[in-house]
């Protein structure tokens, strides 16, 4: 059978089976000529096409998701449409008089013209056109065509345009009095944060502003297609989370970090963002967050949406401003004035380091020092000494050490301070050592810093030299291939070369990148379960989805914590925020600054002293629990004798009102608490003298607990007292 065999054989199976629905004469008595037929059909085709196309445009905005499907299988619909109009040009081109191979390549070519909304209508034979069933097919056809390149274009600019439709019609129909959430910048760490917000507080309004990182870097770039059919720089997989989340998303192509000051007084105006601002205006309370991994930029963008006259107005709702930093010297202070500002239009800006959160993780009950240990249940006191190993000396390395030297701080069987040793290794020891001891001159042959890479022979010869006393490993990296890699190798030279399985061995390993954390998290398990008779174990740290969530970001469990052991530390019938602000409000800064005759900067720094002594407190309850051998839910009973004790001690007083072994335990828990706070306050960079000095940071009560005064001693002893009252009334709670 020949090529042009097949055409006609088409062309007759056409006209046989579907040109006899509608016959041709109908079709000429409704036009006197071809070409008004054609003229008037097209103006038809036209005004049904784009009444069709606002139809779908309507429905598509309020059903985005009936568009994400038919956007996902665009490709094969478009193949689909392509090969029917391949088809129905071939039966509209082919006449015996015309070569079959021309006709089909004709008809691939006109195939692709419907796509550009365009149709080779001319080139159809005269009786295919007369054929109504023809015609209708070929309409369908190129409407489908259409209707390809509309969701195609849609794809492109869909998203925005849906996207400032649901501001608009929030900020019109369901702006209500409530609180917002806005997001500069979409990452990993913002959704994971708005994700938890959504499941905690649902009704809470969350907006992402999505800023294009390219136009950032080269603002004066001459506009591109690309920047008007593509505005939306966020991933398929980001938009569908945001979508879950119900967020509002704007766009702009800068943030605020890039606005020079003499533009920052209106961000919102010079951004296009005046819906946006609406509805933060409107709103009880606003949280702006500015999360990404660039710090400079951060803060910058927290400086100009300050410096906001409009944001600045907003007397009972001036937004808080959390900014993704690391706690360094310059970014506490940014952190602290902020609270203390001697004005009233100043926002407050929260430093939120990922380094410290991912450490406070290991303040948990599972990865403290105390488990390491040798403990004596009946006295509270340790019986071995403490050795870590640090691998990685950069902000999380550092904030290891702080939490290894605070919360391995025991008392040994001669009341003197256990035995502490940390071993810090970091290739570039030599740019951190400086500033290092600097920070901590008090702090000397407890560390010992060594600049090595975990490749070298000097590496693997410390470890030999320490792995029989080895107690606690941190592996900060950032790098996790690499800490996973070390964190494997140590685990089993561990088990090869320890010859004294009694005492423990944490290795502790920071996940960097979730991308990675379902990895480490298998390799972790896996080894873990393999051992389950050894006193070995890898336990993973700084998960990106347990840092951002809503109670340690905005609400700062850790600092309500804090709050609560003030109020009952202080015996305060008033709520525990109360309590705060009557002791470390921003009322007490000037009437500090006349009674104590310091600067501002040293009242504030000192109140944010008191403030870390609070929250180091609270979370140290669970060590002194289980020292004391009430880590149990059932030694309850134990637990309320122990309570009793606390409510008949007299103030000023160390004297404890019971037999002499629990007598013996409190005093040795008071005299932790002492060591502990030595340890806290040589952290802080103060050292010991025979005068307090705050601002050259020396401190008299840094001295054994034999030199100090009883009145003295009975602070330690109340804070053991409201460790205990805190967990009694929580158990209590908890039945």
């Amino acid at each position: 059978m020949s090529f042009d065999s097949i055409i006609d054989f088409l062309t007759r199976f056409w006209n046989e089976n579907f040109g006899k629905f509608i016959s041709h004469e109908k079709w000429v008595i409704s036009h006197n000529n071809v070409n008004e037929m054609l003229d008037w059909t097209t103006i038809c085709h036209l005004e049904v096409f784009f009444a069709l196309l606002t139809v779908v445009f309507i429905v598509l905005l309020r059903h985005y998701k009936l568009f994400n499907w038919l956007a996902k299988h665009i490709l094969i619909g478009a193949l689909l449409v392509w090969i029917a109009g391949v088809w129905v040009y071939i039966v509209g081109f082919y006449n015996k008089d015309v070569n079959g191979l021309s006709v089909v390549l004709r008809s691939i070519v006109s195939s692709f013209r419907m796509f550009v909304v365009s149709h080779d209508l001319a080139r159809i034979t005269e009786t295919m056109q007369h054929n109504a069933s023809y015609m209708a097919a070929f309409a369908i056809t190129h409407f489908a065509a259409a209707f390809i390149s509309f969701l195609f274009i849609f794809k492109m600019i869909g998203y925005k345009i849906k996207s400032s439709g649901d501001i608009l019609w929030h900020k019109l129909f369901h702006c209500k009095k409530g609180i917002v959430h806005l997001f500069w910048g979409i990452n990993e760490m913002s959704l994971l944060l708005a994700e938890d917000i959504n499941k905690e507080h649902p009704s809470d309004t969350i907006i992402f502003v999505d800023i294009d990182e390219e136009y950032e870097e080269n603002s004066q770039r001459k506009a591109t297609l690309s920047q008007i059919i593509d505005p939306i720089t966020a991933k398929n997989s980001e938009i569908a989370r945001l979508n879950k989340i119900k967020a509002l998303v704007a766009h702009c192509y800068y943030g605020p970090a890039q606005l020079s000051n003499d533009k920052a007084s209106d961000i919102f105006g010079i951004l296009g963002l005046k819906n946006i601002y609406d509805i933060v205006r409107k709103s009880t309370k606003s949280h702006f967050y500015l999360l990404s991994d660039d710090e400079a930029k951060n803060i910058a963008g927290a400086l100009n949406l300050e410096q906001d006259e409009r944001l600045r107005q907003l007397d009972g709702n001036k937004p808080t401003i959390y900014v993704h930093a690391r706690k360094s010297a310059n970014n506490e202070v940014l952190d602290h004035y902020s609270q203390y500002d001697s004005g009233t239009s100043r926002m407050e800006v929260k430093i939120k380091d990922s380094a410290w959160l991912s450490i406070t993780q290991l303040k948990r009950d599972e990865a403290l020092p105390v488990h390491c240990v040798d403990v004596d249940p009946d006295t509270g006191l340790v019986t071995s000494p403490f050795t870590s190993l640090i691998v990685g000396f950069g902000d999380t390395g550092q904030e290891a050490f702080k939490f290894l030297y605070e919360y391995a701080t025991f008392v040994g069987p001669d009341l003197k301070k256990s035995p502490f040793k940390c071993y810090a290794i970091d290739e570039k020891m030599n740019e951190i050592a400086g500033l290092v001891r600097q920070k901590m001159p008090a702090i000397t042959d407890e560390l010992e810093l060594i600049q090595a890479s975990v490749n070298s022979g000097l590496f693997w010869e410390k470890v030999e030299s320490i792995i029989n006393n080895l107690n606690y490993v941190v592996i900060t990296l950032n790098n996790d291939a690499v800490g996973l890699s070390l964190a494997v190798n140590l685990f089993k030279y561990a088990l090869q070369h320890r010859q004294d399985s009694h005492s423990r061995l944490n290795i502790l390993l920071r996940c960097y990148n979730s991308d990675n954390e379902k990895k480490m998290v298998e390799v972790t398990d896996n080894l873990n379960h393999s051992i389950k008779d050894e006193n070995i174990k890898i336990m993973l740290f700084g998960k990106e989805k347990e840092l951002f969530r809503c109670d340690t970001i905005i609400f700062d469990s850790i600092l309500a914590e804090a709050k609560e052991f003030n109020r009952v530390y202080k015996d305060s019938k008033v709520s525990a925020e109360k309590q705060w602000e009557i002791n470390f409000g921003n009322g007490n800064i000037e009437q500090l600054m006349d009674s104590e005759k310091l600067s501002r900067y040293h009242v504030i720094y000192n109140i944010n002293r008191c403030i870390a002594q609070n929250i180091s407190n609270s979370q140290h309850s669970r060590t002194k629990m289980i020292l004391m051998g009430l880590g149990q839910e059932d030694m309850t009973d134990r637990l309320e004798r122990f309570y009793q004790y606390t409510q008949e001690r007299e103030s000023n007083s160390t004297k404890y009102h019971c037999d002499e072994r629990d007598r013996q335990l409190l005093q040795n828990m008071a005299m932790v608490e002492h060591e502990r706070w030595i340890a806290l306050h040589k952290l802080m960079g103060y050292t010991y003298a025979a005068k307090t000095d705050h601002v050259r940071k020396h401190h008299q009560c840094m001295c054994p607990w034999e030199e100090l005064n009883e009145k003295t001693q009975s602070y330690d002893c109340r804070v053991v007292d409201t460790t205990i009252k805190i967990e009694y009334n929580k158990r209590l709670g908890n039945k």
